[in-house]
């Protein structure tokens, strides 16, 4: 609690109004984009959607989301920092409301794209500014991603609360997040944020080395999020739906146990912080990845509410840590490649692009339990990617020893 008072005495008071929009930011996105999931299988009977196209929707927010993580990175050089994040962080009040307007399909796609690139952009600035005040203080870092699961975990209840109060739940829910979206871009208008640009419009030069596309490391751990992506994306987006159409539990009923889903990504997060402090990132990846196998397979394999709430849960747990255990994996990477993160993000968001899709054509033909069971491949393979950096990483430290020895 101490760290948290200094933090906040330390920034000043026009700083701490720019923390307090960073936490909104991340809670409206994660209220956001989880409601996005829970509100999918109303949007699709409404405008008679089939699995395939719902997929598509998935697929192109990750595409918009891709995308940002690189763009975000100039467009200050030519609007500012401020109008930079107000301008891509706007997209999710824009596709939230264009959902409300018109159920045609090339329409809706290009809302999640508009959504996807705000989740980038919110993911981008959130971090980097956030950092920049934080002085290398991991604590206010860990505060802000766990706005993000706060918003998440309140957003299918919102959509339970809105289904009870009227009948198109789902348009009462996205008005409210198109509202509370809106809201934000409101407060962060009177943010007093650096809105300078570079001279010229064009950042200095400096050496950029692309040295890390040859390090075994790097697509090792590209591979590894890659495949994490594409379960992380798949249960997000078609998690509701899954229960649904399984015919064992109410869209009510699914609403609470998405959300559960969420609550043990909370509880999962703060978990392996302290995890990381007894185990190798390669051996909380090897454990992480098969509880992602496991838990996965029951889920699909489930006929019972009670099953399915265990392997929700189990799966959450697993999934928690992945992203940020497998950043660390790769060492001092990033710091000695500055552009590797660019290409880093934009490589293991395919997972996130091509998995939703997929799933969303078997499920078209097969219905959602077989297009679930595609995961499995992606389940698979990253066990395999996990164990093989395990074996990577034990005898890259056995040769150095051996060297050290005979030295």
């Amino acid at each position: 609690m101490q760290q948290k008072e200094s933090f906040f005495r330390s920034i000043g008071r026009d700083n701490r109004y720019i923390v307090g929009n960073l936490f909104y930011a991340y809670f409206a996105q994660g209220f956001a984009l989880i409601m996005l999931g829970a509100i999918l299988p109303v949007l699709k009977a409404d405008y008679a959607l089939d699995y395939q196209v719902g997929g598509m929707l998935l697929s192109v927010q990750s595409v918009g989301y891709a995308v940002a993580g690189l763009g975000a990175g100039f467009l200050p050089l030519y609007f500012g920092l401020k109008n930079s994040f107000i301008l891509l962080t706007s997209g999710v009040a824009i596709g939230m409301g264009m959902l409300l307007v018109s159920g045609n399909p090339v329409w809706l796609l290009i809302a999640m794209a508009l959504i996807g690139i705000s989740k980038g952009a919110v993911t981008n600035y959130n971090n980097q500014i956030m950092s920049d005040l934080a002085r290398g203080n991991a604590g206010p870092l860990n505060m802000l991603h766990a706005f993000f699961a706060i918003g998440a975990c309140i957003a299918p209840f919102a959509v339970l609360f809105c289904s009870k109060v009227d009948a198109s739940g789902w348009r009462l829910a996205a008005a409210i997040a198109t509202a509370a979206a809106v809201l934000g871009l409101l407060a962060m208008s009177r943010m007093k944020l650096d809105n300078t640009r570079a001279s010229g419009g064009k950042a200095e030069k400096s050496a950029v080395s692309f040295g890390f596309f040859r390090e075994k490391i790097f697509w090792v751990t590209v591979l590894i999020v890659f495949f994490y992506q594409c379960i992380e994306a798949s249960m997000m987006g078609w998690l509701t739906s899954f229960f649904v159409d399984s015919g064992v539990m109410t869209n009510d009923f699914a609403q609470v146990v998405t959300s559960a889903l969420w609550i043990a990504l909370l509880v999962g997060r703060f978990s392996c912080s302290g995890l990381a402090l007894r185990f190798r990132p390669y051996q909380m990846i090897v454990v992480m990845a098969a509880g992602q196998l496991g838990f996965l397979y029951l889920l699909i394999h489930s006929h019972s509410f009670a099953m399915m709430m265990v392997a929700t849960v189990g799966l959450g747990l697993s999934m928690s840590g992945m992203y940020g255990t497998s950043v660390s994996n790769a060492g001092d990477l990033f710091a000695r490649y500055p552009v590797c993160m660019g290409f880093f993000v934009l490589l293991t968001s395919m997972g996130a692009v091509v998995a939703p899709s997929a799933v969303g054509m078997v499920a078209n033909v097969a219905g959602m339990r077989t297009g679930l069971a595609v995961l499995l491949i992606a389940a698979v393979a990253l066990i395999v990617m996990a164990v093989y950096n395990a074996v990577m990483v034990c005898g890259r430290a056995v040769r150095k020893h051996a060297v050290k020895h005979h030295a």
